[in-house]
Parts: C-alpha cells; sequence; structure tokens
C-alpha cells in the first residue's frame, strides 16, 4: 500500500476499478461517456464533469440516477440547486461549483486533517453551515470520476479519510454513550435502538480509515459486507476490531425479546467503540463530559426546567445546574453506566430535548498525519 494512502489499492488501482464499474453502468444504459460530456456541455456549459455516487463505488443498479458534479472556472455565488436533465428516459442531475471555491474546500480539508481529533469534528459538523461545496458533495468531488476515466482529485482521499472517520467514531460515541444512559435508565427497547446506531456508524467509520469514504446511509451494510468479504485491513488490530463488530451485529436483535430485557447491552457496545478508536490509532482513551445549551430554572420543589436554545425540558429530582451529572468535568465513556436510573433518564432527557450535549474527549491521541 502507498505511503499514506488508505485504500488496499494503490491510486492508479483504484481509479480503474472505479473507471471500469462506471463503464459497466453506463453501458447498461447503452450511454457514451462521449455523449454525455456534449449533453452536459449544451445544458449547462464548459467545465470539467465528474460521474459520482454508487456508479463510481459499483453499487448502481436499474433504478440508479446519474449524479454529476460540474466544476468551472468562472466563480459562483449562493447556494446550489442541481440541475435535472430527462434525456431519452435517463434522469441525470448536475451540480456546479467554481474552481476557486473548491480549491478552497480541498484546503479546509487538509487543515481539518490535521488537528487534534475533537477539533476535527467540530470542523467537520460546522461544515455545511459555512461552505460550498458541502460535505456530501466534497467527498463525491473527492471519489468522483471524470469522462476520460480519470480521477482528478483522488489525492485528497487521504484527507477526507481521516477526517470523515473521525467524524464517524465520534457519533458512534456518542450513540455508545445513549446507549448506556437509556440502560441506566431502564429503558429495554430504546437501548437496542442506540445499539443499532453504533454499528451503523461504527461501519463508517471503519470503512472510511480504510478509504472507503462514502455518504449514503443506505449502502452502509452493504459495503461493509463487501469489505469483510475483500478483506484489505490495514493491520490484524483493525480485523480483530472488524470482527467485534460483526459479532454484536449479528447479536443485537436478540436483546430485543422479553426474556434478555435484563442482559447488559451497554458494556459491550462501549468496549467495541472504545476498541475502535484505539485500534484507528484516533486515541487510546475517550472521555465524556455535559455541557448545557442553556440555563437550569427553578420549577417546583423537587423539580427544574432546562431552557435550550429553541427547546426545554422538565426534569424531575434536578434543582440545580450541578445536579446534572459530568458538568464539572469529563469521565471515562464507560462510567456512564453507573449512573441510578432517576439521574440517567434525566440526563438522557435533557440530551434528547437539545437542553444538553455531549462533550467527547481523546487522550494519547495520534497527532499528525
Amino acid at each position: 500500500m502507498p505511503s499514506g494512502f488508505p485504500h488496499f489499492l494503490s491510486p492508479d488501482e483504484l481509479t480503474a476499478r472505479r473507471h471500469a464499474q462506471v463503464t459497466a453502468f453506463l453501458g447498461t444504459r447503452d450511454l457514451d461517456a462521449a455523449w454525455l460530456s456534449e449533453l452536459m456541455r449544451e445544458r449547462v456549459g464548459a467545465g470539467l464533469l465528474l460521474l459520482t455516487s454508487s456508479p463510481v463505488h459499483g453499487l448502481a443498479n436499474s433504478t440508479s440516477d446519474l449524479d454529476f458534479i460540474r466544476i468551472q472556472e468562472a466563480a459562483i455565488d449562493g447556494p446550489r440547486i442541481s440541475t435535472k436533465i430527462f434525456e431519452n428516459g435517463h434522469h441525470l442531475e448536475v451540480v456546479s461549483f467554481s474552481e476557486s471555491e473548491l480549491a478552497s474546500n480541498l484546503e479546509e480539508l487538509d487543515r481539518l486533517a490535521d488537528l487534534p481529533a475533537a477539533q476535527s469534528v467540530a470542523g467537520f459538523r460546522v461544515w455545511d453551515k459555512q461552505r460550498e461545496p458541502r460535505r456530501k458533495q466534497t467527498e463525491r468531488i473527492v471519489n468522483g470520476i471524470a469522462m476520460d476515466g480519470s480521477a482528478p482529485y483522488l489525492r485528497w482521499l487521504p484527507a477526507l479519510s481521516r477526517v470523515w472517520s473521525r467524524a464517524a467514531l465520534q457519533t458512534a460515541i456518542e450513540q455508545a454513550a445513549h446507549t448506556a444512559l437509556a440502560e441506566a435508565a431502564g429503558e429495554t427497547r430504546g437501548r437496542v435502538g442506540y445499539a443499532y446506531n453504533v454499528l451503523l456508524h461504527l461501519m463508517d467509520g471503519l470503512l472510511s480509515h480504510h478509504g472507503d469514504v462514502y455518504t449514503t446511509r443506505k449502502w452502509y451494510v452493504l459495503r461493509w459486507t463487501r469489505l469483510m468479504a475483500e478483506g484489505g485491513w490495514h493491520d490484524e488490530r483493525l480485523q480483530s476490531a472488524a470482527a467485534g463488530l460483526e459479532r454484536l451485529r449479528k447479536d443485537v436483535h436478540t436483546f430485543l425479546d422479553p426474556a434478555t430485557a435484563a442482559a447488559p447491552v451497554a458494556a459491550p457496545f462501549t468496549e467495541l467503540v472504545v476498541d475502535a478508536v484505539q485500534a484507528t490509532g484516533t486515541a487510546q482513551a475517550v472521555t465524556v463530559g455535559v455541557e448545557l445549551t442553556g440555563r437550569v430554572r427553578a420549577f417546583l420543589p423537587g423539580a427544574a426546567v432546562v431552557l435550550g436554545s429553541g427547546s426545554g425540558v422538565v426534569l424531575p429530582g434536578v434543582g440545580a445546574e450541578t445536579d446534572l451529572p459530568f458538568t464539572d468535568g469529563p469521565v471515562g465513556l464507560d462510567e456512564l453506566s453507573t449512573l441510578d436510573a432517576p439521574t440517567a433518564a434525566s440526563l438522557l432527557r435533557a440530551l434528547r430535548a437539545g437542553a444538553a450535549r455531549l462533550r467527547i474527549g481523546y487522550r494519547g491521541e495520534e497527532t499528525g498525519r
């Protein structure tokens, strides 16, 4: 594997595979790359045309649309709306961006990849509020295949993989925290719903770490199954983490059985996310803190209301800000399971209402690329 390139294929091999997948897909539609290029030039103007999404990843089927991104030299202002083209029974969509704003995005992607994990994820999460192209479109540009079979932005795949993987892992950590709180609060079904989310986002995190980055959530499980069949793990440590995920994926549904209502779910899922964080080199340990998004107001004796921005929630048994756990400093992810049921329920209620949020921290994290 080339130094720093996350996929088990080299850049040239990955480009060739994706070009072959695109060519096969176009063949099933009786479409020609040259004809598509001319059609797009006629309808939306000249520029670098990239085919993106499921055909590139070998996931397209008979109902898949053809999604294009066009990069033009002239500047473009404001938010983008895709142009829909219906031609000879085909549904094509194209959205356009300028070379300058794309260059700025790719520079920001490199910057985020070099930051500590928590800062990298924070920047990723505000991306869509500040930048064009948005996260989804930036991913598709990096993975996109031009009509001549080249992948002009593939050299940004290492940065994309690093940032995307960290964001997915942090979401999985947050879902594991919710799993632990729901279990401690006595929820037998809610905890399983959160556990499924842990699995999905860990799949995304490990796939992205290995260079398979793709926005659309509906393809997570199929892509994961493909990676498990192909192998291509960077090392045995990551392969072991993937095997642990597979074990829990096959067993998670059993916890919906009333007979297993008392069986612990949170502990193995907490161990799994920490294992994935360690295996990817993101950090050695994970911490969790709680931050209020608003203020605690007196409500009734023995209860308070937390007022957030546009939201609020009544918390029985909470009388002051300090009554919510972990607001004074972070704790280990595994400590969430030690909360008593009323305290866990109050914290979970505040998180669900958006009146509080989790602060995820990383200890012993890897620095640099």
